[in-house]
């Protein structure tokens, strides 16, 4: 549930972002350069997949990778705003691998009791 919650808190802060970029850009009296914003859109959707539940790794992976070429390119501009989700996608990625069903977890020995 965990992973879910912050691959769609990544999804959202990312689309807020495309938002903000466009507000910035256009208040500067320029264009907004396509490609960047495709970019930003691609991430969202690849983050809402994840939290859909369809093939989350991968999608979160990439999604965290485009999502990362973004906020270097955009540096300058609004790039550092996308480091929340990044991190967001990455967090996310940690709950989404399970232990297989096959095999039980060793019992580790709790800090300050005798083992056996």
């Amino acid at each position: 549930m965990r992973a879910r919650i912050l691959a769609i808190g990544a999804a959202v802060w990312t689309a807020l972002n495309a938002g903000i970029y466009l507000l910035v850009i256009s208040a500067q009296g320029n264009s907004p350069a396509w490609w960047y914003l495709a970019i930003l859109v691609i991430s969202a959707l690849l983050f809402v997949l994840a939290a859909c539940r369809l093939w989350p790794v991968p999608m979160l992976i990439t999604g965290a990778a485009l999502l990362t070429a973004a906020a270097l390119v955009g540096v300058l501009s609004t790039g550092l705003l996308l480091v929340p989700g990044v991190l967001a996608a990455v967090a996310a990625l940690g709950p989404t691998r399970r232990p297989p069903a096959g095999r039980p977890r060793p019992a580790r020995p709790r800090a300050g009791m005798p083992a056996g």
